[in-house]
């Protein structure tokens, strides 16, 4: 056997060890506490309010809009901790690492409303702004403080552009793309 391949059962038994505990700790620990029953409902909820609100003769526009931020999100939020920016202490489902509500409900259900609601540039960009402020600077903390978010080597302020420019960058590629402006 060499070097390498040793290497690697290692490492492969260390993850096998980790997904353990990190399973065991989910059971323990995190499954049916009241953090993890608002996740769910914030997996829910926002769905079926953007089921309601949605524009029909536009859902198709306004979910591609949504898949954009759900992908960059996820993509995000990946990179934040595999490089051990901020850390989510309580889980939906202990397999995925991130904060499956957030990535895939709250923050493309809200964006998809601003889309639908501010079609044009300069109503967008200032709800966006306003959105990306309260998410920053509001909804972060309180998501620390609820327990189901840890920054680790992250400033709330750095989150601000992030939120906005994922948003801009969403809407200017869907006009490029789609109506071919």
């Amino acid at each position: 056997m060499t070097d390498n391949s040793q290497h690697y059962n290692e490492l492969l038994d260390t993850h096998r060890h980790l997904h353990e505990m990190q399973y065991e700790h989910w059971i323990r620990y995190e499954l049916f506490t009241y953090q993890w029953w608002t996740l769910l409902a914030m997996l829910i909820i926002p769905w079926l309010i953007w089921w309601r609100l949605v524009d029909r003769t536009r859902t198709g526009i306004i979910l591609t809009y949504g898949l954009y931020i759900i992908f960059v999100v996820i993509a995000m939020d990946a990179l934040g901790e595999a490089f051990q920016l901020w850390f989510y202490p309580i889980k939906l489902i202990p397999i995925i690492p991130h904060i499956i509500p957030i990535d895939w409900s709250i923050l493309p259900v809200l964006h998809m409303l601003i889309y639908q609601c501010f079609p044009r540039w300069k109503t967008f960009l200032i709800t966006e702004i306003i959105a990306a402020a309260v998410l920053a600077f509001v909804c972060e903390p309180f998501t620390e403080w609820f327990g189901i978010y840890l920054a680790l080597h992250w400033y709330h302020l750095w989150s601000f552009p992030i939120y906005f420019l994922k948003a801009v960058i969403g809407k200017w590629l869907i006009e490029r793309i789609v109506y071919c402006r």
